[in-house]
């Protein structure tokens, strides 16, 4: 093959690889404009408008919905780990959370980011631990608040069996996956990561480094799932108290567009918008179905679907906000890492 015939196999190659990586969102901005044009522009708008400067509050509330996010990550640090560290985890969480959103990499972008971050403040091993902990307590915590708010709201919906069906069995689905998840980390993920990583004839040098730091990471996951069980309560309990907040935005919403206070259909709202997002995990920053979730949710009450669009339309801008300022962030932490000196750019080894 001519090097001409190289240079076009790599540049075809290249373009699919961006077709690709561009097709989900591709998929979820048309989605999103077709629910907006068939909701009625004109309607959005005008929802929109009642909202208006009050867009204010529910950013004041999205920074209490991170400050117990963060509070639930900083539990499943061990206690020797967590002092003064807290302020440094809700910085880096925010930075961590906006390359998750802004990146298709199925809520995992930002994850080793907030490794990298944390270097020189806590251990690897115990960062990393702390995060493969925390994606079980928010994910449990999630299944918790979905069921305790579907139930409340369960008798007033009208939706089709089908559609009912389909996401019971996601959310069941998704929940048998991360008890399978918990499970594998109390057992240990080490020697099952360093057996997959022989089998590819990974160097040997690499498969020590590795060998080592998963057995610390091990070490870390066994302690907070069997000696720190009151962390991993509290942990919880914060992840949930973020989802409160969640609640009240829109209880807030919902009354700022005409709706009446309805505490029980603003908790079914969040419940099925956290429903959908749970099943469909793998779609980047939700896009389209986010905003999809909370039409079929609004119809399913018997509200406006204008209404459930200009809340969609919030919580989106909203989530732009924050990934803008994550973003930010992320640079201004990656700057105050390059500063540090070697020797305290080098992680700590826990006791």
């Amino acid at each position: 093959m001519t090097a001409k015939g190289n240079e076009g196999t790599a540049h075809a190659a290249r373009i699919s690889s961006l077709v690709r990586r561009a097709a989900p969102y591709l998929l979820g901005v048309g989605l999103l404009v077709w629910l907006a044009v068939s909701s009625g522009i004109g309607s959005i708008l005008a929802d929109l408008s009642r909202v208006g400067p009050r867009l204010i509050v529910i950013l004041a509330l999205e920074v209490l919905i991170d400050l117990f996010n963060t509070l639930g990550w900083w539990y499943t640090f061990p206690v020797s780990e967590r002092t003064g560290n807290y302020r440094l985890m809700f910085w880096v969480r925010c930075a961590g959370s906006a390359l998750n959103e802004s990146t298709p990499a199925a809520s995992l972008g930002g994850e080793p980011a907030k490794v990298i971050l944390l270097r020189g403040r806590v251990s690897t091993s115990a960062a990393a631990a702390s995060l493969l902990a925390t994606k079980v307590s928010f994910c449990f915590s999630t299944a918790i608040f979905i069921l305790v708010g579907m139930a409340a709201v369960w008798p007033r919906l009208k939706l089709p069996l089908d559609v009912s069906s389909a996401l019971i069995v996601g959310f069941v689905l998704m929940l048998i996956g991360v008890t399978t998840f918990a499970v594998l980390q109390m057992r240990g993920i080490g020697a099952g990561t360093v057996r997959i990583l022989r089998r590819l004839r990974i160097p040997d040098r690499w498969l020590a480094m590795v060998e080592s730091s998963s057995q610390e990471i091990d070490d870390h996951l066994r302690d907070f799932y069997r000696a720190r069980t009151r962390d991993m309560v509290r942990s919880s309990a914060a992840h949930v108290g973020a989802f409160f907040i969640c609640f009240v935005q829109i209880l807030l919403m919902v009354e700022w567009l005409g709706l009446g206070f309805d505490p029980v259909a603003a908790l079914g709202i969040e419940a099925f918008s956290m429903l959908v997002a749970f099943v469909a995990f793998a779609v980047p920053a939700s896009l389209g179905v986010q905003e999809g979730g909370k039409v079929l949710i609004f119809w399913a009450l018997g509200l406006p679907r204008s209404a459930a669009m200009a809340v969609g339309i919030v919580v989106r801008l909203t989530s732009l906000i924050k990934i803008a300022i994550g973003l930010v962030i992320f640079v201004l932490l990656q700057h105050r890492l390059s500063c540090l000196p070697d020797r305290k750019r080098a992680p700590r080894t826990t006791p």
